[in-house]
């Protein structure tokens, strides 16, 4: 238990520091009439990752309507404009400063639920000026920036606390949960650590809790709330009371707020796809409850379910993109191995459409490979079970894998030959005789395998998934390249 001077030095190592320097410079910049785009540019381009991920959003179809490619950060700038500029740059490093290379469920749920909470608040607020706005967007995105800190943390304590909450636990819960298990109150530790990195504004005056709020800090709290209910789903108890305050709030019926608040909702899931994590997509709200630990009332109302057949996974082509871009951006920017290996899973399984996917490395001593990453229905198991044996000999089926170094398809005509090689022990593992599979490897040096299927619906393979997992295995290609280049 570190208590607040331990969390304090915890965090104060951490680069989301550097949030403070950048958001003192941007609001200075982007609140005065006097400051050029060039200045804001010159801020921007201090930081590599924001200035690839600014100009990404200048390319975005929300930004750039003429469909012109943008390649400066100038350009970016002028597509964008300065009223949005300050929340997007603040999502963008909040979403660097606290994604590692393996987040947790928890965090990437709390990581989508405060971005949608920003986009709710803003949009409560909408009649003020556009300086308002975004002033409400930052205070209610950096209310929440040290539970992501702690989310995001491998300690021990950090540990008990995410195990400890759920996606839906209110705010004065979390409080308690954190205070016995961090040794201090999340409201307490923001508020520190606010003032440590000399970060000012409306952000203080959110995390006071004060008795008697202001409509500008309603409007923080409120949104918080909108985007928490939602997860018990559109039409739950819940929800349907926030609705009721929201409709007080902008005096309108509360048919007609639950619309707004649904489009903002979308919205803020355009805009979250356009900051550059794929891991993000898809997961602000969905009108269905998504976490296990419901409050007793909508437990006790709900009626019980007859199982119900989950929909079909499809491609998504604009999910693929988007996966294909962040890779692009990976290759040239702060080059992650585990996370391009991570997006390139979930490009297969979200926007190819393959029901399920790994890559299997080798171990030390060559002989066998484990799954390392795992993506879709049913393959948390595989972490464990699926082992494949690599055997040096002329009739090994991996032999001759990685001997052809070709991607194939183990069950089309194609590739028939590979077949008279295939021991049992893929189907066994699997239960899938029809799958794609290709070998990785870097300068002679054999590194493991990307395999996919559609094991859970046994759908037939077709070619148009054949040609999506190509592209994506080439990407892992491409990446390794890059990866032995930086190790030399």
């Amino acid at each position: 238990m570190k208590g607040l001077n331990g969390w304090l030095r915890q965090l104060e190592g951490n680069q989301s520091a550097v949030l403070a320097t950048l958001l003192k410079e941007l609001e200075s910049l982007t609140t005065s009439e006097k400051s050029s785009g060039v200045e804001v540019g010159q801020v921007i381009l201090k930081d590599a990752n924001l200035t690839s991920n600014i100009i990404r959003v200048g390319n975005s179809v929300m930004f750039n309507t003429s469909n012109i490619p943008v390649t400066t950060v100038s350009r970016a700038i002028l597509n964008i404009g300065f009223e949005q500029l300050r929340s997007i740059c603040i999502s963008i490093k909040v979403l660097e400063n606290v994604l590692n290379d393996n987040p947790s469920d928890m965090l990437i749920s709390r990581l989508a639920t405060t971005l949608h909470a920003a986009a709710q608040a803003r949009e409560l607020v909408s009649h003020k000026t556009h300086s308002v706005q975004e002033e409400v967007y930052v205070a209610s995105l950096l209310s929440n920036l040290t539970e992501l800190l702690i989310l995001a943390s491998v300690e021990g304590e950090a540990k008990d606390f995410t195990a400890g909450i759920s996606s839906v636990t209110p705010k004065d819960e979390k409080n308690s949960i954190a205070e016995k298990t961090l040794g201090v109150s999340l409201t307490r530790l923001s508020k520190t650590l606010m003032k440590r990195w000399r970060i000012e504004g409306m952000v203080h005056d959110v995390l006071q809790d004060l008795s008697e709020k202001n409509e500008l800090i309603e409007a923080i709290d409120l949104g918080t709330e909108l985007a928490r209910t939602a997860l018990f789903g559109w039409d739950s108890p819940e929800f349907k009371k926030t609705i009721e305050r929201a409709a007080d709030f902008k005096k309108k019926e509360p048919k007609d707020i639950k619309a707004s608040i649904k489009l903002v909702a979308e919205q803020a899931e355009e805009s979250v796809s356009q900051y550059g994590n794929v891991a993000l997509s898809g997961k602000i709200v969905k009108g269905e409850v998504v976490d296990a630990k419901d409050s007793p009332e909508s437990s006790a109302k709900k009626p019980e379910k007859t199982a119900e057949k989950k929909p079909l996974l499809k491609p998504e082509p604009a999910f693929q993109l988007k996966a294909l871009q962040e890779l692009t951006m990976m290759m040239s920017g702060d080059f992650n191995i585990n996370r391009v290996f991570k997006t390139i899973l979930l490009g297969l399984n979200k926007g190819v459409g393959l029901e399920r996917c790994t890559l299997a490395f080798f171990d030390s001593t060559h002989l066998k490979l484990a799954s390392k990453y795992s993506q879709g229905e049913g393959t948390q198991h595989w972490l464990e079970s699926f082992v494949l044996s690599y055997t040096k000999s002329e009739t090994g089926f991996l032999y001759q894998l990685f001997k052809q170094n070709q991607t194939i398809w183990v069950g089309s005509d194609e590739f028939k030959a590979y077949v008279t090689h295939l021991p049992n022990e893929y189907k066994a593992i699997t239960g899938a005789s029809d799958f794609f599979i290709a070998p990785l490897s870097t300068e002679g040096r054999r590194i493991g395998v990307i395999y996919a299927d559609m094991g859970v619906s046994q759908r037939a393979l077709t070619p148009d998934l054949f040609d999506g997992y190509k592209m994506f295995i080439q990407q892992a290609r491409m990446a390794l390249t890059v990866l032995a280049s930086k190790s030399k």
